[in-house]
């Protein structure tokens, strides 16, 4: 796992007053067009919430977030899923997270997969949600952020249709996060 970044780091809740995404870019045009297209009009549409990584006192960001809600057909996922006999399993979806690429390989994205899925942990207190769910991106770089993702606990969903979905299961979240404490 990469060594935490160099640098205090903020990680907060998307203010487009506060945080300069013109400079922002991650190597993949569809998510930094994302961030800077369609990442305003998402959050006021209430499909996602985003969180942004800067450096203290600057608001260049660094790297992001999403969260969304989803469902995931409990035939794709772990037996106690089918146990519950019900048709979807509700999850939460990290829709994108990216870092800038001069940053990449600081632990970035780290210190973002980690916050994300604490706050993951605090959503599902609060309402069901049984596992994360992301999707890795197909390019060249797929099996470097497949390893990277399975390092934090995630794992194949077993999707045919989406090979590149990865899950970790909610329980699985809390119990790593305790030994990290």
């Amino acid at each position: 796992m990469p060594a935490e970044p160099p640098f205090p780091l903020t990680i907060a809740r998307f203010d487009k007053a506060l945080h300069d995404r013109s400079a922002f870019t991650c190597g993949l045009g569809p998510i930094d067009n994302f961030l800077k297209s369609s990442l305003s009009e998402q959050v006021k549409a209430g499909m996602v919430a985003a969180w942004m990584a800067t450096a203290e006192g600057d608001r260049g960001v660094l790297g992001f977030y999403t969260l969304g809600a989803m469902a995931v057909r409990a035939d794709l996922g772990p037996a106690k899923w089918q146990r519950a006999r019900v048709p979807d399993v509700p999850v939460i979806y990290i829709r994108a997270v990216a870092v800038r690429t001069d940053m990449q390989g600081k632990g970035l994205g780290t210190a973002l997969l980690i916050d994300a899925m604490k706050r993951c942990v605090r959503i599902s207190e609060e309402m069901g949600a049984a596992a994360i769910v992301l999707d890795v991106l197909r390019d060249d770089a797929f099996e470097r952020r497949w390893r990277f993702y399975e390092g934090l606990g995630f794992r194949a969903l077993g999707d045919v249709g989406n090979p590149g979905r990865m899950f970790v299961g909610m329980g699985d979240v809390r119990l790593s996060l305790s030994r990290a404490d």
